[in-house]
């Protein structure tokens, strides 16, 4: 990797051969391979390292119209001078020799560790039926990614919100709950049930058979084809919602906003007083 002292060189090896034990789960490679690797690694990591930079790591979705707020996301974490801001997917691939010339079934997870091992943020961008990012997700969630990770879901209400700002946001969380394909009837119950008693303790007065007609017209009228998270997405961001690392959005501009909420404060610089004597 970069020049530096000895003892930067033994920890940043330490942290490369942590962040691919975690990968490989026990996978032996080629000794071409991991020459690859290397290559990869000292090409690609030392952006995530140069002195006095805020280094981000931006997850999101290529399809479609969506790799728009990929983009605004990594223009508005990048816009500082002292900040780089690292597209996973923009990365040149690590060139292995498993993948036999198809995609390599290791080349997003080599990557994923490396990249978020060494970037002082990971910023990931959903929205709903944007693709199968429950993975990624996933793997941000683990206990090496999570304290340094933010989320950004689209038109995200919460489940697990303790803090409604009126009887509508309530019913918006109810609307999502009800049209969870992935929870059964009894579970849904339990979730509404749980969301009507926090919604009294913020002070909203909602009665249980107001919430059932608000349901039953919502699922009468539901468009079969409206975009949705699943159940798996919004059990995983209420793990970053009580952490205080889910920040929601509803426009393109509402999204530059929480980018620059969540972008870290610049590195202090050196402020030494050098003596006259």
């Amino acid at each position: 990797m970069g020049n530096g002292n000895g003892n930067g060189n033994a920890a940043r090896r330490r942290r490369v051969h942590a962040a691919l034990q975690r990968a490989l789960s026990g996978v032996t490679l080629s000794s071409e391979d991991y020459t690859a690797i290397r290559t990869w690694v000292n090409e690609e990591l030392p952006q995530l390292q140069a002195a006095g930079y805020t280094t981000y790591v931006v997850f999101g979705s290529y399809r479609r119209e969506y790799h728009r707020s990929l983009r605004i996301a990594q223009y508005e974490l990048a816009k500082p001078t002292t900040a780089t801001a690292v597209v996973l997917g923009d990365t040149p691939p690590l060139g292995l020799t498993l993948g036999r010339d198809r995609t390599d079934p290791l080349e997003f997870e080599l990557k994923f560790h490396l990249l978020t091992e060494f970037a002082d943020r990971n910023v990931a961008i959903y929205e709903k039926d944007s693709g199968g990012e429950a993975v990624e997700l996933g793997l941000l969630r683990g206990d090496h990614c999570f304290d340094q990770t933010v989320v950004l879901p689209r038109d995200y209400y919460g489940i697990g919100h303790t803090d409604f700002g009126g009887k509508d946001e309530v019913l918006a969380v109810a609307r999502r709950i009800a049209f969870a394909d992935d929870l059964d009837e009894s579970q849904k119950k339990a979730e509404l049930r749980g969301l009507l008693a926090t919604a009294r303790d913020d002070g909203i007065e909602l009665t249980e058979h107001e919430l059932t007609v608000f349901l039953d017209d919502a699922l009468e009228n539901r468009d079969e084809t409206e975009p949705s998270y699943s159940w798996v997405h919004l059990a995983l961001f209420r793990q970053f919602e009580v952490a205080n690392r889910c920040r929601t959005w509803h426009s393109r501009e509402d999204l530059r906003e929480a980018v620059t909420s969540v972008a870290l404060a610049a590195p202090g610089q050196w402020a030494v007083d050098v003596d006259a004597d």
